[in-house]
């Protein structure tokens, strides 16, 4: 298709973009501890916060050259009143523990956003629509939803394994799941992927910036610079302390996540385009590694290095260092320059 004039310069559009999310994001995060007397203010702070890159995602694609495909409008109208529903059901016990006017605001922003971007994939701007719609019409192979959430635990118990067998001590886990309910299970699986960062996080990583990116880089190079936005987008959570745990505290915990962002942008990326620019893929593949890192089973070196074998095969087997793409591996051809 011709796009004279989509992305005259895409540099400040990426920039733009970039921005928008660290503004928001950040600016929720640094008003955290102001709110430290009411948990309920804070922690909803804290995942208000997550939907930076979303929003951002939004606000560049909005401004962008129509186009004439018709939206899913009445698709994406169901799947957003089931989105309303699940939310609600998953955050009534929030709701029964706000007690100021201010819990109570910033709970009904957090219930009605995942229903919002649901319903924004019908939207009559086309490029939203196009943003979003794999979300509620997903095109991807069977098997990339297997792999999105199978993979990270496949690659934790494989990797505990290693360590075990290497003589070393695997730690504690926060919530063995051979010890919770299969409810308890998916509730936190649905708290987690709505509110924990996977929703709000890959409609704008993998949803707008990586298909931008891959229009005049590698889908090598183009995970590592997601990958450093990513990493570095996580910095006000780092400097509260939030991760001193999992990844260590200081510029060392910091540098970690800066590295692990990078090595699963590229598994990202791989499922992404794999999935034809399937976001619920993507979705669901981050969901699963929040859930399996430290809350399902302990996070290893293990398990970093299954994960690195994995990244690396992947990036010889799709000859990731090649550029262009597959366009054929990538829905988001809306973005395709002439």
């Amino acid at each position: 298709m011709s796009t004279s004039g989509l992305a005259p310069r895409p540099t400040l559009e990426v920039l733009r973009f970039t921005t928008v999310a660290f503004v928001i994001s950040w600016t929720l995060w640094f008003l955290h501890p102001a709110f430290t007397a009411d948990p309920s203010v804070a922690l909803t702070l804290d995942q208000l916060a997550t939907f930076g890159p979303a929003a951002a995602a939004l606000v560049v694609a909005s401004d962008s050259t129509p186009l004439t495909d018709r939206p899913l409008r009445l698709r994406a109208a169901v799947a957003s009143i089931a989105a309303l529903a699940v939310t609600v059901l998953l955050l009534a016990p929030r709701w029964a523990d706000a007690s100021s006017p201010a819990s109570y605001g910033l709970l009904f922003v957090l219930t009605a956003l995942p229903a919002a971007l649901v319903w924004a994939a019908g939207s009559r701007v086309p490029r939203i629509a196009h943003l979003l719609s794999s979300i509620v019409s997903p095109r991807s192979p069977w098997w990339t939803y297997l792999v999105a959430l199978l993979l990270p635990p496949a690659a934790g118990v494989l990797g505990g394994g290693l360590v075990v067998l290497l003589g070393g001590d695997l730690g504690p886990f926060a919530s063995p799941l051979a010890d919770s309910s299969w409810s308890g299970v998916l509730a936190v699986f649905g708290l987690t992927l709505l509110f924990g960062g996977p929703l709000g996080e890959e409609i704008g990583w993998r949803g707008w910036l990586l298909p931008r990116l891959q229009l005049r880089l590698s889908p090598l190079l183009a995970s590592l610079i997601v990958g450093l936005v990513w990493g570095l987008w996580h910095l006000p959570l780092h400097l509260r302390g939030y991760y001193d745990t999992d990844m260590g505290a200081g510029w060392t915990g910091f540098g970690l996540r800066i590295a692990s962002s990078c090595l699963l942008a590229v598994l990202f990326t791989w499922m992404y385009n794999r999935s034809r620019g399937g976001l619920l893929v993507v979705i669901l593949l981050h969901t699963s590694v929040n859930n399996t890192s430290g809350y399902w089973m302990p996070v290893t070196a293990g398990m970093t290095a299954v994960l690195l074998v994995v990244a690396a095969a992947v990036v010889v087997r799709e000859r990731m260092y090649v550029r262009p793409p597959d366009v054929s591996h990538r829905r988001s051809t809306w973005l395709q320059e002439s």
